[in-house]
């Protein structure tokens, strides 16, 4: 009997503990199991090649992250670092991969074409655009779902494949051509031209229309010009004060609209994917919200610029109102700037033509205009 009743008070122990043990795994936050994401909190390391007064970053990156910070109640907040003190402008993307960043503000495919083929399409010059169109196009191109090569879309075949999520941001203004005083009065003026080129689309349409390129980062172009070492550079207005270029620029050229800057608010897919939905959402709603408040910032800065330099004697010039062989030849480059590149991504293998149709679509569906060659693209 006593063998018995040990027995049965030891069994009677092995079930209390059991019941202890489950009663450990229950949920005692007070909270649904679906709303345990909600008490979750991020703080993400965000990286900028941008100075703190840049326009891009007052008028989107900054503004984003407020909206966001307010919107989820301060379970997101951000630690920036401006200027590339952090991570070097082009090397984006391998400290989003390596940790070191969680947020590119932004990630700049445009200087790295090796990895980023497609996106310099929004440099391609345009018959008519402005920041605004420019970056309701590019955010249209962005959310596109049109296949353009092996059932991909331009998101999925440019950044999906890199891992890479990507959010649109604010597009730069439309470039221009400026001089310190060189003036565009004949053929023989622009060939005699020297330009500082940003970009490869830029050093296309230089050769197409005979003007010498240079290449030099921003910041030695004063230099360079105050020496008359170059006579100008493609450039957009908004942009002049943040360089000092407003004390050097005599002479633009308006509309021939040689391109937009394009760039990315980014992270990785990875990181994107541990973000409970409701903040993702708020990320999305607020980049959509201030891609073209941002952009109306570089209309209002350009127009500043454009009246204040006019009265100490600058000159903007119409391209319509350049001589008939001045504009024919300034028109037919940019016609085969647009050939020259749809060849250049078709010899890579890339859909060139089907990328540049669908930028050319997007532009004439958000009011721009693309030369009238373009326009029988198919």
């Amino acid at each position: 009997m006593k063998l018995k009743y040990a027995w049965s008070l030891l069994i009677c122990l092995m079930l209390l503990l059991v019941t202890a043990c489950n009663g450990q795994t229950e949920d005692t936050s007070g909270k649904p199991e679906d709303d345990k994401g909600a008490t979750e909190s991020f703080n993400f390391r965000v990286t900028s090649a941008l100075s703190p007064k840049h326009g891009l970053w007052v008028g989107f990156y900054e503004p984003w992250m407020e909206q966001v910070e307010k919107e989820t109640e301060g379970r997101v907040t951000f630690e920036t670092f401006t200027s590339g003190e952090l991570v070097e402008a082009t090397n984006e993307m391998e400290a989003l991969k390596q940790g070191t960043v969680d947020i590119a503000a932004p990630l700049l495919p445009i200087y790295d074409p090796a990895s980023f083929p497609l996106s310099e399409v929004s440099m391609l010059p345009l018959a008519s655009s402005s920041p605004v169109i420019g970056s309701m196009a590019f955010k249209k191109l962005l959310e596109s779902d049109k296949k353009i090569h092996d059932g991909k879309t331009f998101t999925e075949l440019e950044y999906g494949e890199h891992g890479i999520k990507v959010l649109p941001a604010t597009i730069s203004e439309q470039y221009s051509m400026s001089t310190t005083g060189l003036k565009f009065e004949s053929v023989a003026d622009v060939q005699k031209a020297q330009l500082r080129t940003p970009s490869r689309i830029h050093e296309l349409f230089a050769k197409n229309v005979g003007i010498s390129s240079v290449t030099m980062p921003t910041f030695d172009l004063f230099d360079a010009m105050s020496r008359g070492a170059v006579d100008g550079s493609f450039l957009f207005i908004s942009d002049w004060t943040a360089y000092g270029f407003e004390e050097l620029f005599k002479y633009t050229v308006t509309d021939t609209n040689l391109g937009h800057f394009s760039s990315l608010l980014a992270m990785t897919e990875e990181q994107w994917d541990e973000i409970p939905e409701d903040i993702q959402l708020i990320m999305i709603e607020a980049a959509n919200v201030h891609v073209k408040a941002g952009a109306e910032i570089w209309v209002d800065r350009s127009e500043e610029i454009i009246q204040e330099t006019s009265s100490n004697g600058a000159e903007f010039v119409d391209i319509n109102d350049l001589k008939p062989e001045v504009e024919e030849l300034l028109v037919k480059g940019m016609e085969k700037t647009w050939y020259d590149f749809i060849d250049i991504l078709e010899e890579q293998g890339e859909p060139g033509t089907e990328i540049a149709k669908l930028w050319r679509d997007i532009i004439i569906e958000e009011g721009g205009d693309v030369p009238e060659a373009i326009k029988n693209l198919e």
